[in-house]
């Protein structure tokens, strides 16, 4: 391992629900000298954000003295002993759980820790920027799709055969960061491809795969769902959004005759997930692809679930570079597009003012990422 630094910046978590940047120990940590096995050490060149992160920061999932940020892409400069799909000098892209319980790592820091697991190599022309922007929104679409409901991996044998069936998914929130990757991957995995989102954005969003958009204001869209999607129905579905009645609504989307899983972003209540009794809810978070029990938002308890951890590295080892194959900096690849980036100025120093323009809302349809010098 080269020199490494007696200290780093980072962005901690305050007492009165604020963040700053600090100087934290870092080459003394026992987890630098001693790096866990499954785990990698990056030197940060770029970070990008998401709610979770000001929600962390500035709301109730926090804890004060952690360091914030779960997305960040750099420099490999240390592999624990059993990582075999990542290497030292390798630019890399993952995300970890930040601001939740460590106090010495987090992605909004000058050097982080990952899951290898969780990190994927990146294509020689993607810059930092636009690897940053994807971990949590495209592995929490990876979890949804093909682990909790097991459609093939894209641009697969398998996936050509599903889309012979015409079977269909509804994807509710489609110009969400998830929703802009759950729909790319699940057309590229055979699905036809239902979707909502505001009318201003449908034709973005049928540009990225989707065959049905749906104004999701709309008072009658569940009906309507129902209605173009005829007598084989909607048996899947994935609500990227699970606030102000998404949930309701893409369960009475689902096929009448059919019933159906619907995997959700956030917890819904129990009145909720018994709407229908041939509709199945299901609540899922990223963080499970981690490999370790936890705690969200102090009420959600997750076991460790090793199984997600290893579908989630077999996808960053092999089947992300199907998808991203042919990448151009600036132009994405053949088969698929990041969001609209929007770059925030300052460095570490800057993601606080990013942070507190997420928590007001005060962004589009673009993903808010930063570049360390």
């Amino acid at each position: 391992m080269s020199s490494l630094p007696q200290t780093i910046k980072a962005l901690q978590i305050q007492g009165n629900k604020s963040v700053k940047v600090v100087d934290i120990p870092f080459a003394s940590q026992d987890k630098v000298q001693n790096l866990p096995e499954d785990e990698v050490l990056v030197r940060v060149r770029a970070v990008g954000l998401n709610p979770t992160d000001w929600k962390h920061a500035f709301g109730h999932l926090g804890t004060p003295g952690t360091i914030v940020g779960c997305d960040a892409s750099g420099d490999v400069v240390a592999a624990g002993s059993a990582v075999t799909h990542v290497k030292v000098g390798d630019r890399v892209s993952g995300f970890n759980f930040g601001g939740s319980w460590q106090k010495d790592n987090g992605a909004y820091a000058e050097y982080v820790r990952f899951k290898a697991a969780v990190c994927f190599v990146l294509p020689t022309e993607m810059t930092y920027e636009e690897a940053a922007s994807f971990p949590i929104p495209h592995l929490t679409a990876v979890q949804a799709l093909y682990m909790r409901h097991s459609f093939p991996q894209p641009l697969t044998l398998k996936a050509k055969e599903l889309k012979q069936k015409g079977e269909k998914i509804l994807i509710w929130g489609a110009s969400t960061a998830v929703g802009h990757h759950a729909v790319q991957l699940a057309a590229l995995s055979g699905l036809e491809v239902y979707a909502t989102a505001s009318p201003a954005v449908h034709a973005d969003i049928k540009a990225l795969g989707a065959a049905h958009v749906f104004d999701y204001r709309d008072s009658d869209v569940a009906s309507k769902i129902k209605e173009a999607a005829g007598d084989q129905g909607i048996v899947y579905a994935f609500d990227t959004v699970a606030e102000n009645g998404s949930a309701e609504a893409t369960i009475d989307a689902m096929s009448p005759t059919r019933g159906g899983t619907v995997i959700t972003l956030l917890p819904i209540s129990d009145e909720v997930k018994n709407r229908r009794k041939d509709v199945h809810a299901e609540f899922t978070l990223v963080y499970t692809a981690l490999g370790y029990a936890f705690e969200f938002a102090r009420s959600a308890h997750f076991p460790a679930l090793p199984e997600d951890k290893a579908r989630t590295q077999v996808y960053c080892a092999e089947d992300i570079h199907r998808v991203l194959d042919g990448w151009k900096a600036g132009a994405g690849a053949p088969n698929f597009q990041t969001q609209k980036l929007r770059f925030l100025p300052g460095g570490i120093e800057g993601i606080e003012d990013g942070l507190k323009i997420m928590q007001s809302g005060a962004y589009g349809r673009e993903k808010l990422v930063c570049k360390f010098d």
